[in-house]
């Protein structure tokens, strides 16, 4: 069953939703099939690997129906029926079955029903819930828009009446064109923002009726949309990116710091990646007091607890190891120990053991520990992930040098060359010409101090004063400045 839907599925699950999925099927009302929770009893025992050795469909079969001779009929019935209520769980689960749905379905059916008096006080509720309610989404102009036009057909319905329902109208004809309105610009600046970010030129090429209404309206417009927080929010992003004016970043940092119950988890922390990319970017112009801003920006996140772009996720591991660096830079070791023991736990099991012996490394590293460091390296099992190869190998590289193996530093050199042409197809071309360029300037660093070639060393100082297209550029300045002054 290696690669089946179900295989996928359970795989990705973690141990509570497994759990919560047990649950799910116990119940006669969703599984009227009786073996599909020993089905599932067994195989789940063999997650999140799934061995094909062990839950092959024979194998699988023999231990549910023992004394049985092999049926596929069976085992491909057990296999779909729980394929479609893992499908079912998985949206029930999620984010996208809120109450408010639910609550319009049962309006919905109120009115089929002509349920009248059920109807119009589950409206009314609904009303009241929605005035509280302070993310106001695309869900939430669409759950409006709804509702007015099941009060218009059920005002249609009774119109011929003894009762004068017409004061129910609570949502007028205004409202629901505001209503409307507000959900087109919504979905419509959040499904093409990356459209507005882009050149007049591009803009023009690719531009519609609607996003040149949208944009003149929405961008242009000084005070529009300032009382929507989220579309304000869109609004502060693309003109941040476009001007990088930091006036727009201090807007959205307020935001971030202090409107968090106005926008959700997914918006929150897609706003988290644009202030750190504004703070990279200030970096490289040479602004290094970012460094400081983008850890207190880290900071803010984990209080927020804004680990992934989805909020039951696991921890993102190249958010946890972008935390690792930029704490590093400001020198925040001792609260970079405390915040691996604290949330590399959080890591998925795929990649917990390879990212926490990498943080540690970084840690044990900086902490000038370079033969502990080294160890914790030798201990990471390299994977197809090209990224963690990169990471991983140039952090042994750097310890080797650090403790003085030059000879088998020229093994990890013709390694690391190898496995640059290996995946030149899979790496993007700056990172692949800031790589290359690394591994040539350090086989230079290691031959120049070997040898204590002056000439070498001076032409390595002019290439990496000039040449700003290398990864761990600053480190290799440093080491040339330490031979030099020997």
């Amino acid at each position: 069953m290696t690669g089946s839907n179900i295989i996928d599925i359970l795989g990705s699950f973690s141990r509570e939703e497994l759990k919560k999925f047990r649950t799910f099927i116990s119940g006669s009302y969703f599984n009227t099939n009786k073996n599909l929770i020993p089905f599932f009893d067994y195989i789940v025992k063999f997650h999140p690997e799934f061995p094909e050795s062990k839950v092959s469909k024979k194998i699988v079969f023999s231990k549910l129906f023992q004394g049985t001779e092999y049926n596929d009929g069976l085992m491909r019935t057990l296999i779909f029926n729980l394929n479609n209520l893992l499908k079912e769980f998985i949206i029930l689960e999620s984010g996208e079955n809120t109450l408010l749905k639910r609550e319009l379905i049962l309006l919905k059916e109120y009115n089929k029903k002509k349920l009248n008096k059920l109807f119009l006080k589950k409206f009314e509720e609904m009303e009241s819930t929605l005035d509280k309610v302070k993310i106001r989404d695309d869900d939430y102009f669409m759950t409006r828009i709804k509702m007015q036009r099941e009060m218009e057909i059920f005002i249609e319905i009774n119109r011929f009446g003894k009762k004068d329902y017409i004061q129910f109208r609570v949502l007028s004809v205004k409202k629901m064109s505001e209503n409307l309105t507000d959900f087109i610009y919504l979905t419509t600046v959040s499904y093409n923002n990356l459209m507005f970010e882009e050149s007049p030129e591009i803009i023009k090429k690719y531009s519609t009726e609607l996003l040149d209404i949208i944009k003149e309206k929405f961008l242009e417009d000084e005070n529009y949309v300032a009382g929507n927080p989220i579309l304000n929010l869109y609004k502060l992003q693309i003109l941040l990116h476009k001007s990088g004016n930091e006036e727009y970043y201090i807007k959205l940092k307020d935001n971030f710091l202090n409107k968090q119950n106005e926008t959700d988890h997914f918006d929150r922390y897609n706003l988290l990646n644009v202030l750190q990319h504004y703070c990279i970017i200030r970096i490289f112009e040479g602004n290094p007091e970012y460094r400081r801003e983008r850890f207190e920006l880290y900071q803010i996140a984990l209080e927020q607890k804004l680990f992934s772009l989805y909020e039951k996720d696991y921890f993102d591991d190249m958010l946890f190891g972008n935390i690792v660096l930029v704490a590093i830079s400001v020198n925040e070791l001792d609260w970079l120990n405390d915040f691996i023991k604290k949330y590399s736990h959080m890591l998925s099991p795929e990649v917990s053991d390879s990212t926490k012996k990498y943080s540690y490394a970084k840690l044990n590293f900086a902490r000038s520990n370079f033969s502990e460091a080294l160890k914790l390296l030798n201990s990471i099992e390299l994977t197809n992930y090209v990224r963690n190869n990169f990471s991983v190998r140039d952090l042994i590289m750097k310890s080797m040098y650090e403790l003085g193996y030059y000879s088998e530093l020229y093994y990890q050199f013709d390694a690391y060359s190898k496995f640059l042409r290996k995946n030149r197809k899979n790496i993007e071309s700056l990172r692949f010409t800031r790589a290359n360029n690394f591994l040539t300037y350090f086989r230079k660093l290691v031959k120049a101090k070997e040898n204590d070639d002056l000439k070498l060393k001076s032409e390595i100082e002019f290439e990496l004063n000039n040449n700003t297209e290398i990864m761990e550029r600053t480190w290799l300045q440093n080491k040339l400045s330490e031979i030099k002054n020997q």
